[in-house]
């Protein structure tokens, strides 16, 4: 009962596809915090936060999208490759930061332990899509 090579590349693409879709959300969003937070002089307060849960929410959105998407390319154990997912995304993260953890910076901590439960929370949503278009289909009429 082995997997056949066609779902064994269907699974490596699937978390390749959601590493992918996370990074360009999270670099397109993460780009227009940089430019909103870049700048010779001081910037003001309110711009500092915006820039804060630009950064944030990308992060949360762009896991979310990222781990939906594994899911509905995933053929099985969606679970496994939603955590492979999370655990490239979060490698990937460290390697930008040179791998510190600085408790000064609390946005850091909680993208280092969030990246693998949304990650977690995309898979489910997926999960949940999968089986609703898979049982609409099984339940047709025509199709036995």
């Amino acid at each position: 009962m082995g997997y056949p090579a066609k779902e064994i590349f269907r699974n490596i693409l699937s978390v390749v596809a959601g590493v992918l879709i996370a990074l360009v959300i999270i670099l397109s969003i993460g780009l227009v915090a940089v430019l909103l937070s870049f700048s010779d002089s001081r910037i003001p307060r309110y711009q500092a936060i915006l820039s804060d849960v630009l950064l944030i929410g990308g992060s949360v959105l762009g896991c979310l999208i990222g781990g939906y998407y594994t899911a509905k390319i995933s053929t099985r154990k969606d679970i496994v490759h939603g955590i492979c997912t999370g655990i490239v995304l979060t490698l990937l993260y460290a390697l930008v930061n040179d791998f510190e953890f600085d408790l000064r910076y609390p946005d850091i901590g909680i993208i280092y332990f969030g990246i693998i439960p949304v990650v977690l929370i995309g898979i489910f949503i997926g999960n949940k899509k999968k089986k609703i278009v898979s049982g609409n289909i099984a339940s047709r009429p025509d199709n036995p």
